[in-house]
């Protein structure tokens, strides 16, 4: 039977993801490099032909190849690097990789063996939570072992003028939010998506950390490797993702990497094809049954394209044991005090988090239902897990404020122009409805997972025991665009539960921000429910005998009506685990009052603590919160230590570098 091959590749790559098109250019690629022809255009076509010799037209086709990538090379930064086509050979070229082989490594190695030697490289770390960095100084101590001298960067203090005299840059970099880099890598993400000059003598790979119950997992370590790409880099080893246990996935890249520097590179694949080439095999990625980004696994069990098999997102099951409010009546806001106790011991350490998975409004659910015509007892298939339509709106798919994708998605189902805003399903099935010529089912299948929302904890393992976690929770209101007031939808669903309520979560590791030395003093600045962590860090110190001085900023709205944890606060300043104790209630005066007034006023002894070797943390609201904290510790730098705004802005900028600062901020 004849077919139309031309359309059926085309069908092929329609329905195909980024990842499996790569590998259908590169194993084309591999055909010409292997000197297939086509079979003549004869009745025969269809049966077994013999393996040709290289052709002559499979000869040209490197040639042009080849020739193609030289004068890219030689145009060095005349133009943006970006600007070739990208259907073009060259561009092809990049993914030359076979079909995917379970006896070979479990990273996608992308490269060549050669003579050239790497001699130096240059580590590049962009964190939140500061695992990231920790992978950094592995990287770097596992580098020069083997004879390569490896330096190592925060994206923040990195220069992006450097990048034309580097031989090697690793990049290691969390994704954060809705597919965002880390607050300090912003910078560093904005200078290679913006820059145009090519790097063609540049070689990389990069390490990315995420979540897989997130969207866009490891959003920002995919747009590194692109931009890089984009600016003719050369990419010695495929990206790895790692998930939440992200060390076997991050160990066995480093691993690589090291194999690799050890026994030569010469160019990678985005440079063009050599005849000694040994491409290695890259797996088609998949979704469990959950709807979790996974990777095939090979005979070994270990997982390829860098997502961590290990990764199990361990869930808590706990009782709610204790919920009252910490705020008066009078309060402009409740702010609740939630302990949750568990049989098992739960696994954290002050500074963590614990994230909770809020179920949508019953209500709400069948409301949509009734906008819809839709039946909540009918099952549909998402996200490769069959449920009823009931159980899918009210615990797995995300309702409430909308992603940008998702409303770009359903206004093209419903094809009604939406206004350029985040609403909720609700909004869009009573304002928007869509036609019933229209597959109903077709807008619930485009809804994403509800991602977990984190709140600090506030207790300590040694002092609450470890069977037992604590939140500050905050009530949330807020204005929609369209001017309707909505509650936040993770804080309302934990105050709705009750004392004996059953709730599920997960901890959140946050090795960035941890308890000092028994020794070392610190200032902690924590506003509001900022103050979580601290009360942590407060209740673990004095239990564990800790000798270092605490000095604690905290500021609220009223002194009578939210001062939070007053009569524990004011207990451990008389015993003296809190050495100083500054509060700013900002509507107590008929002039507001802020906590960085209070640094302010204490700038003096706060650049002597600091001198001493104290460290600084802070945690509450990123905007505008940490920033004015921020400029108001330059310029007691600046008053202080008698320094320029440029020195002032570095010495701060030191501080965080050299673990001196931490932030937890959101």
């Amino acid at each position: 039977m004849d077919r139309d091959l031309k359309k059926d590749f085309k069908e092929i790559v329609k329905v195909a993801s980024p990842k499996e098109r790569i590998w259908m250019f590169g194993f084309l690629e591999a055909i010409v490099e292997e000197g297939y022809t086509e079979p003549p255009n004869n009745t025969d076509s269809g049966k077994d032909l013999p393996a040709k010799k290289e052709s002559e037209a499979a000869i040209e086709a490197k040639k042009a190849v080849t020739q193609k990538q030289t004068q890219s090379s030689n145009n060095g930064g005349s133009q943006a690097a970006g600007s070739a086509s990208k259907t073009d050979s060259s561009y092809i070229s990049m993914a030359t990789l076979v079909a995917p082989d379970q006896n070979k490594s479990n990273v996608a190695v992308l490269q060549k063996t050669g003579s050239e030697s790497i001699k130096t490289a240059t580590i590049v770390f962009g964190t939140e939570t500061g695992n990231s960095k920790k992978l950094a100084s592995v990287l770097q101590n596992r580098l020069k072992a083997i004879g390569v001298k490896a330096k190592v960067s925060s994206t923040n203090q990195y220069n992006s003028k450097d990048l034309d005299k580097e031989e090697l840059l690793l990049t290691i970099i969390s994704t954060h939010g809705d597919g965002d880099p880390p607050e300090a890598a912003r910078k560093f993400h904005e200078s290679l998506k913006n820059r145009t000059e090519s790097l063609p003598k540049l070689k990389y790979s990069v390490l990315a950390l995420g979540d897989t119950s997130y969207p866009l997992f490891c959003k920002a370590g995919e747009d590194v490797d692109v931009f890089l790409d984009r600016l003719q880099a050369t990419r010695i080893l495929n990206i790895a993702m790692c998930d939440v246990d992200y060390e076997a996935t991050a160990d066995e890249w480093m691993d690589t990497i090291c194999n690799l520097l050890s026994s030569g590179i010469a160019t990678s694949i985005s440079q063009g094809s050599q005849d000694n080439q040994e491409p290695s095999s890259l797996t088609v990625s998949r979704n469990n049954e959950n709807g979790i980004h996974l990777a095939d696994a090979n005979e070994n069990g270990k997982l390829q394209n860098g997502i961590s098999k290990a990764s199990t997102r361990k869930f808590y099951t706990g009782i709610i044991t204790k919920c009252f409010d910490l705020t008066d009546a009078a309060a402009s806001k409740i702010i609740r005090h939630i302990e949750i106790e568990s049989d098992e011991e739960i696994e954290y350490l002050p500074g963590d988090s614990a994230g909770f998975i809020p179920k949508n409004d019953p209500k709400e659910v069948s409301a949509i239902l009734r906008g819809l015509r839709l039946n909540g007892e009918d099952t549909i298939t998402w996200r490769k897990e069959t449920l009823n339509l009931q159980t899918l709106l009210e615990e797995k798919a995300s309702i409430r404020y909308l992603s940008k994708r998702v409303m770009e998605s359903l206004e093209a189902i419903t094809r009604k122009k939406l206004p350029n805003a985040r609403l909720d399903l609700i909004d869009i099935v009573q304002n928007y409805p869509p036609h019933d010529s229209i597959s109903k089912e077709s807008i619930l299948e485009i809804l994403e997972p509800i991602t977990p929302r984190y709140y600090s904890i506030s207790s300590s393992p040694e002092a609450q025991g470890k069977n037992s976690i604590h939140l500050t929770v905050a009530e949330v209101d807020f204005k929609t665009a369209q001017g309707k007031t909505q509650k936040g939808f993770c804080s309302d669903y934990l105050f709705e539960l009750m004392e004996g309520s059953i709730v599920n979560f997960r901890i959140q590791k946050n090795d960035n921000f941890r308890i000092p030395a028994p020794n070392a003093n610190a200032i902690y600045i924590g506003p509001g429910t900022g103050i979580a962590p601290f009360r942590s860090f407060l209740f673990e110190r004095d239990s564990l005998g800790h000798t270092g001085k605490n000095w604690l900023f905290f500021g609220n709205r009223n002194f009578s009506y939210d001062f939070l944890y007053q009569t524990e606060l004011l207990e451990f300043f008389d015993s003296g685990v809190l050495t100083k104790f500054n509060t700013a209630f900002s509507r107590d005066n008929s002039k507001k009052v802020y906590v960085q007034d209070r640094i302010r006023e204490n700038g003096k002894e706060l650049v002597e603590w600091l001198d001493a070797g104290a460290i600084l943390y802070i945690c509450g609201s990123k905007e505008p919160m940490s920033y004015d904290v921020d400029k108001t510790l330059i310029e007691i730098f600046m008053k202080e230590k008698n320094l320029k705004k440029s020195e002032a802005e570095q010495f701060l900028s030191n501080l965080i570098d050299t673990e001196r600062y931490k932030k937890d901020v959101y």
